[in-house]
């Protein structure tokens, strides 16, 4: 019986190692594997494909906790879900008459928001609203297309270019930093949202 339960225990392990080199895999006891993204045929991180963010920041970008909707007859379906914000140290410097005015698009929030007038989101909200976006990556150029409002951006990689005008989308260059993609935005036009609470910018340098 000792025999056979050696045995048997041995052809268990025997098959393992052989699974595992088969694989090619050596494991490495309480090590994790870095992870190495997808790549490019030019070395840089494949982003190609379709994405969607899972947060609730097109809500409110600033920390926030669950309330009821603007439309009580709607109840659960159109209520407030509680959400961590996407703003760094969760403060954002309104100016008093800025702040007023943050104030103001929150409480008429269901005829001011450019979203439920169906205008372009701007960025970034484009990228965090409840939609699927999908990405098209060249070594030149990568476009972004939205969901929502069949909204369009376009990055220009490594690009001296300058926008003609100001925009909805702005106007967006891009370039590696190691895997890091980093993108300069700028040439935005007033009159979008960050999110449904009202919070937004203005075209002049400071708010």
């Amino acid at each position: 019986m000792q025999n056979r339960l050696r045995r048997a225990i041995f052809a268990s392990a025997t098959a393992a190692l052989i699974g595992v080199l088969w694989l090619g895999v050596v494991p490495t006891v309480g090590q994790a594997q870095p992870y190495k993204a997808p790549r490019t045929a030019d070395g840089k991180p494949d982003l190609n494909g379709i994405w969607e963010a899972l947060n609730t920041a097109n809500w409110d970008i600033q920390d926030h906790a669950a309330r009821a909707g603007p439309v009580v007859a709607l109840g659960a379906a159109f209520s407030v879900p509680a959400g961590r914000g996407v703003v760094e140290g969760n403060e954002i410097p309104y100016l008093p008459a800025a702040a007023a005015k943050k104030k103001e698009n929150f409480e008429k929030w269901l005829t001011a928001d450019p979203e439920i007038k169906c205008y372009l989101p701007g960025v970034p909200r484009a990228t965090y609203m409840p939609y699927p976006f999908q990405i098209f990556q060249t070594p030149q150029y990568i476009l972004m297309v939205y969901e929502f409002a069949g909204a369009t951006r376009t990055i220009y990689m490594n690009s001296k270019l300058k926008s003609p005008s100001d925009t909805w989308m702005g106007w967006s260059v891009g370039h590696w930093e190691g895997d890091t993609l980093v993108v300069d935005v700028t040439s935005f036009n007033d009159q979008t949202w960050f999110d449904r609470a009202g919070n937004f910018h203005s075209d002049a340098p400071y708010m």
